[in-house]
């Protein structure tokens, strides 16, 4: 039996679990800099956060989600729109196209007085 076979499952189990636990932190942190006003830190750790595996549609829509909320936090409206209208679009089911269609109806009657 060749001895490197284990060796190299080992390591590629290691790193996969790293790999995890640097996105799950990476996402944690996001929110919790979103909620401290820390916009441009939220953002580079969404970035992180998309960059290191594969991301289920769930995480993918509310990182989205957040990504528009620190670009609006930034006075950056037209991206965060962008972002608003890219969910509502390809995700409407999803918990953050409800918030987003909620938010816009309590803006558009706010508006009208």
């Amino acid at each position: 039996m060749n001895v490197r076979a284990p060796a190299l499952l080992t390591l590629t189990l290691l790193s996969t679990a790293c790999t995890g636990m640097i996105q799950y932190a990476s996402i944690s942190e996001a929110y919790k800099t979103y909620d401290r006003g820390s916009y441009e830190k939220t953002l580079r750790l969404i970035a992180q956060a998309e960059n290191t595996r594969h991301l289920d549609v769930e995480q993918r829509v509310g990182l989205a989600y957040l990504k528009a909320q620190a670009h609006e936090g930034l006075g950056q409206a037209d991206r965060a729109a962008t972002l608003y209208a890219y969910i509502c679009e390809q995700h409407p089911t999803s918990q953050y196209a409800y918030l987003i269609r909620d938010r816009q109806e309590l803006t558009e009657r706010a508006q009208a007085g």
